[in-house]
C-alpha cells in the first residue's frame, strides 16, 4: 500500500524531483570528474540527470535558473583556490563560466522540445544537438573576456591516455563531445526503459544509445591503439627548478638576496647529475632578469657554473624602452650569455598582469593597485637547445597559456620539437590549482604528440610524453608536490612523429567548426520538421 502511495506522490511531484536530481546528481558528478576529486568516470554520467529533467519541458526560467545555480557551484569548489589572490574574482570567475553551463542547459532544453518525441529515431538528432552545443560552448570559454577554458570535460579524462588518443586529430574537443553524446544516449535508453516499462508493446529502438557507444568506443579504444608500436629515441637529460619560494616573501623586498640565494643553491644542487639544461619556472625572481645589468651577470656567472644552458621564467625589458616588460623564457647559455632572443606571454592575465581599458577607465586603478602593465609578446618564438649531436628547438610557454589549444598549436606549427611550461602556481597555496593546470598539458601534449616539461615555483613539475602519459613528476618521499628542489629526467620521444604535425596541429579547430555548422542544420532541420514527425508525447509524459 505504502509503495503505491509513495509512487503516487512522486506521480504528482515529478517535476519538482527531477529538479531537484538534477540540480544535486549533476552538480556532484562534474565537479567530482575534475582535480582535487578525479573520479573521471563521472564524466560518463554527470549530465543524464538534466537531460532526463529536460525531457519533462520544464519552464526556461527554471531551466536558467537551476543550471546556473549548478554552474556556480560547481565552480566556485573547482576554482575555490582562487580565494588566495581574489574572494570577489572567484565568485564573479565561477558565475561567469556558470553562466556557460546555463547557455547550455537552455539550448538543450530547446532542443529537448524539439526533438524528444515517441519518434525514437529523433532521439539521434537531439544527442548530437547537445554533445555539439557543448563543444561550441566550450569553445566559447576560450575567448570570451579573453578566455578561461579551464578544465574542459575532455581534462576529466587526464588519467587514462587511453581515452585521449583522438584529440591528435579532432583536439579535446572530440573528447568532450564524445562524452556529452554518450550521456545523451544513456540518457535516452534510460527513457526507453521507463516507456517499455509501461507498455511492454512498445520495442522502439535507441538509435542514440547504439550509435554514441559506436562514436565512444571508436574515439577511445579504437584510436588509442596510436600508442602501440612506438619506436622511442632517448632525447637529453633534463633538470627542473622548484624554488617553492612563498609569494608574499617572494616580492618582498628585503628577501630578494634571499630569493636569488635560494635560487642558485639549489641550481647547482642539481650539477652533479650532468644534466644538458635546467629548466626555471615563472618569474623565478622577482625582477627583471635581462635588462638590469647585475641580475644579467649574476645569471651569466651561474650559467657557467653549471656548465649547462638554462632556459629561465623571468622579466625582461625591453631595450628600446625601459617602461615596456615581459614576462618571459630566457636562455642563458655558459661561456655565451643571453641568447639574443627571448619568448615573451602572449596571452596575459587580465587585472593580474594588465588592466584592460586603462587608458580609457582609469578610476580601474582605485580597484586593481596595478602599478604598470606587462606587454604582451607578439610570436610563437621557439629557443634551440644546443647538444653535440643535434640542435632541438624547444616551445616555451608562461603561465596558463598551455589552457588555451591556439596557442600551443601555434608554438609547434612555427617549429617547436617540444614543449616547455614555465609556471607559477604558488600564488594558489596548496591547492588543487597545480594539478588542474596540469591537465591542460596533458591535452596539449596529445594534441600536437609533442613532450611537455613542466617547471613550476610550487606545485606541479614534471614531463609528460607525446601520448599524455606522466612520465616523471617532483615528489618527496610521501608522495607531495609541495617540496623544494628539483629533479632531472632522461627525456625520449616516439620518432614516428619527429618533425611530424598531427591533423589538429595543421588544420586546427576544424572539429569545432563542424560542430558549429550541425548544430546550425540541426535547428533548421527542427523548424522545419513538421508535428506528424515528431509525435511529441504530451507534456506529462516522460518522452
Amino acid at each position: 500500500m505504502w509503495i503505491s502511495e509513495v509512487s503516487d506522490w512522486f506521480t504528482r511531484r515529478r517535476m519538482l524531483v527531477g529538479q531537484a536530481l538534477a540540480l544535486v546528481l549533476c552538480s556532484f558528478f562534474y565537479m567530482s570528474a575534475f582535480p582535487p576529486f578525479d573520479v573521471s568516470e563521472a564524466a560518463f554520467v554527470f549530465i543524464i540527470p538534466m537531460l532526463l529533467w529536460l525531457r519533462m519541458k520544464p519552464s526556461y526560467k527554471a531551466v536558467a535558473w537551476t543550471s546556473l545555480a549548478i554552474g556556480w557551484l560547481v565552480w566556485l569548489v573547482l576554482i575555490f583556490w582562487l580565494r588566495h589572490v581574489t574572494i570577489i574574482g572567484m565568485v564573479l570567475l565561477a558565475g561567469i563560466v556558470g553562466a556557460h553551463f546555463m547557455i547550455w542547459s537552455l539550448g538543450a532544453a530547446w532542443l529537448s522540445r524539439r526533438f524528444a518525441s515517441e519518434n525514437s529515431w529523433l532521439g539521434l538528432p537531439l544527442a548530437l544537438g547537445v554533445a555539439a552545443l557543448w563543444v561550441i560552448v566550450e569553445h566559447l570559454r576560450t575567448w570570451i573576456f579573453t578566455g578561461f577554458p579551464w578544465l574542459p570535460l575532455a581534462a576529466s579524462q587526464w588519467e587514462h591516455p587511453i581515452m585521449l588518443q583522438s584529440a591528435a586529430y579532432f583536439g579535446s574537443w572530440g573528447l568532450s563531445f564524445s562524452l556529452i553524446f554518450l550521456n545523451a544516449g544513456i540518457a535516452g535508453y534510460l527513457v526507453r526503459i521507463v516507456r517499455y516499462a509501461k507498455d511492454r508493446s512498445s520495442k522502439a529502438v535507441c538509435p542514440e544509445f547504439y550509435v554514441s557507444l559506436i562514436c565512444f568506443a571508436w574515439m577511445t579504444f579504437v584510436m588509442g591503439k596510436e600508442i602501440a608500436g612506438q619506436d622511442r629515441e632517448d632525447l637529453f637529460n633534463a633538470a627542473v627548478l622548484q624554488p617553492a619560494i612563498p609569494q608574499q616573501l617572494k616580492w618582498d623586498e628585503n628577501f630578494f638576496r634571499e630569493t636569488l640565494e635560494i635560487v642558485e643553491r639549489n641550481s647547482l644542487l642539481l650539477k652533479p647529475a650532468q644534466p644538458d639544461v635546467l629548466f626555471w619556472p615563472e618569474a623565478v625572481i622577482p625582477d627583471a632578469l635581462k635588462g638590469y645589468d647585475l641580475l644579467e651577470t649574476w645569471a651569466n656567472l651561474l650559467a657557467d657554473k653549471l656548465g649547462f644552458p638554462i632556459f629561465a621564467g623571468a622579466f625582461a625589458i625591453d631595450e628600446d624602452n625601459e617602461d615596456v616588460w615581459y614576462n618571459s623564457v630566457l636562455l642563458v647559455r655558459p661561456e655565451h650569455g643571453f641568447f639574443p632572443k627571448y619568448y615573451s606571454k602572449r596571452h596575459l592575465v587580465p587585472f593580474g598582469e594588465y588592466i584592460p581599458f586603462r587608458e580609457s577607465w582609469p578610476w580601474i586603478e582605485t580597484i586593481v593597485p596595478l602599478e604598470s602593465d606587462v606587454y604582451p609578446g607578439r610570436e610563437a618564438l621557439s629557443l634551440p637547445l644546443n647538444l653535440p649531436d643535434r640542435t632541438i628547438q624547444i616551445g616555451p610557454l608562461i603561465c596558463y597559456e598551455d589552457v588555451f589549444p591556439g596557442l600551443v598549436r601555434e608554438s609547434v606549427d612555427e617549429g617547436a620539437a617540444m614543449l616547455f611550461v614555465s609556471t607559477n602556481s604558488a600564488w594558489y597555496g596548496k591547492s588543487a590549482a597545480a594539478r588542474q593546470h596540469m591537465t591542460h598539458s596533458v591535452l596539449r601534449a596529445v594534441e600536437n604528440r609533442r613532450i611537455v616539461v613542466r617547471a613550476s615555483n610550487d606545485g606541479w613539475s614534471g614531463w609528460i610524453d607525446e601520448y599524455g602519459r606522466v612520465r616523471g613528476e617532483l615528489v618527496d618521499e610521501d608522495g607531495s608536490m609541495w617540496i623544494r628542489g628539483g629533479a632531472n629526467w632522461n627525456l625520449d620521444r616516439d620518432k614516428r612523429w619527429k618533425g611530424v604535425k598531427t591533423f589538429y596541429t595543421k588544420r586546427g579547430d576544424w572539429f569545432v567548426w563542424l560542430n558549429y555548422g550541425l548544430l546550425v542544420l540541426l535547428v533548421i532541420f527542427a523548424g522545419w520538421m513538421p508535428d506528424s514527425l515528431r509525435k511529441a508525447s504530451p507534456n506529462s509524459r516522460l518522452s
